[in-house]
């Protein structure tokens, strides 16, 4: 959901963990035997509209690995899905799917009216506020503790040579992205980082913020985009990430301002990179993702066995991406929570 720009080039200062991570892997051939993660989904919050383009790429994510899993699929929208839409969904879901309305938490009072008469602004601006937080909180995901957002349109142009959930499950992570960029700070990062540096008693000791801001300014910082990620939900609606949430709403419904594109973004990673240690984040690095003009892919020969994505194309290798250096630069990540001070 990042704007890709090529006419600045931008390279960060090396600062990732001190010692890499030890790689996760699974041998191929016993992953078709290796038993799914309980309560763990797909998740979609699209429309009707969407209809080919969710089914693009759940076609993807069937051939490439849930056909192996079964993992459910929870749907959720503000508007009720067609019929058909619902009908050809689950024609090509090899699991559980569940379509649920969005009816609580939806809008602010603050944006309930159209913006210059234009529903479909409306509906943008309270999807990226819904995906901020109050989407964790929705009935329809009462019984699951992880999910995997899948955004319409997008491609996975890979086999899995490994579980992501499972991954999630062994490694005790709560958050793992496939793409990060750096990119201008948007307004609402310095209202988080104003909130959090008088809440440092949230903030973990061995967070990842050296990472996140690697300009001394704050004028520039790594995002991790949100359309292709998984969280655990645990972390969603704790306390801590739900005090920063609503401080962020009400700054903006007090200022009369909507939440904007990529607030979402931005609101997630400065709490994934603040409130969690560095060792329950993981950068995907060994899963193919495209979306747009964005994209990861493998560059491990054995991975790509089983590919049809270009690695010298991998978003991970221009100059404003921050994902290589979560796991191959010398310093440790984290700072001293006291320095935001």
């Amino acid at each position: 959901m990042l704007v890709l720009w090529r006419t600045r080039s931008y390279a960060p200062p090396a600062q990732a963990l001190s010692t890499a991570p030890t790689r996760y892997t699974e041998p191929l051939s016993a992953l078709p035997s290796t038993p799914r993660v309980p309560s763990a989904c797909f998740l979609f919050i699209t429309r009707t509209m969407s209809l080919t383009k969710v089914r693009r790429t759940m076609f993807d994510i069937e051939q490439r690995f849930n056909a192996r899993f079964h993992y459910p699929y929870v749907f959720l929208s503000e508007l009720e899905f067609s019929a058909e839409f619902q009908l050809k969904v689950r024609s090509i879901a090899s699991s559980n799917v569940t379509f649920a309305l969005i009816t609580h938490n939806w809008a602010t009072s603050s944006n309930s009216t159209h913006i210059n008469g234009n529903s479909n602004a409306l509906g943008f601006h309270n999807m990226v506020r819904y995906w901020a937080h109050p989407f964790a909180t929705h009935s329809a995901l009462s019984t699951y503790t992880r999910v995997w957002r899948l955004e319409p349109g997008s491609h996975f142009p890979c086999d899995f040579a490994t579980d992501p959930f499972r991954r999630m499950h062994n490694l005790k992570l709560q958050y793992a992205f496939a793409i990060s960029l750096a990119s201008p700070a948007p307004t609402i990062w310095f209202h988080a980082l104003d909130f959090l540096r008088h809440s440092s008693h949230l903030l973990s000791a061995s967070n990842s913020m050296a990472w996140l801001s690697p300009s001394s300014n704050n004028s520039t910082v790594c995002q991790f985009l949100t359309n292709s990620e998984l969280v655990d939900l645990r972390f969603i609606r704790s306390p801590s990430y739900t005090a920063l949430f609503e401080r962020m709403d009400q700054k903006l419904t007090l200022s009369h301002n909507q939440w904007s594109k990529d607030d979402d973004v931005a609101v997630r990673s400065l709490a994934v990179a603040l409130l969690l240690d560095a060792s329950q984040v993981a950068w995907l690095d060994d899963s193919a993702y495209t979306h747009d003009l964005l994209s990861n892919c493998p560059a491990d020969p054995e991975l790509q066995k089983r590919c049809h994505c270009d690695p010298s194309e991998s978003s991970h290798l221009l100059p404003m991406s921050c994902s290589a250096r979560w796991t191959t630069a010398p310093r440790s990540l984290h700072i001293d929570p006291l320095d935001l001070l």
